[in-house]
């Protein structure tokens, strides 16, 4: 049984993303009008690809 972390959301014109959660992986995908890529993480690689996001964040905030 999957749980969903995050619906279909639109985050862009044409750009949408979601995620959920099956077993011990979490997937992540991401799609545009002419491209789409889908991602599964171990729990472990999860956390630190949200680590890395949120300090790829907070440089971006930095320097904006």
């Amino acid at each position: 049984m999957s749980t969903t972390l995050l619906e279909e959301t639109r985050i862009g014109e044409v750009l949408s993303m979601g995620a959920e959660m099956e077993g011990d992986e979490v997937g992540l995908f991401i799609a545009s009008a002419d491209v789409s890529a889908s991602c599964g993480f171990q729990f472990d690689e999860w956390e630190r690809f949200v680590e890395g996001v949120n300090k790829a964040h907070k440089k971006y905030l930095e320097n904006k």
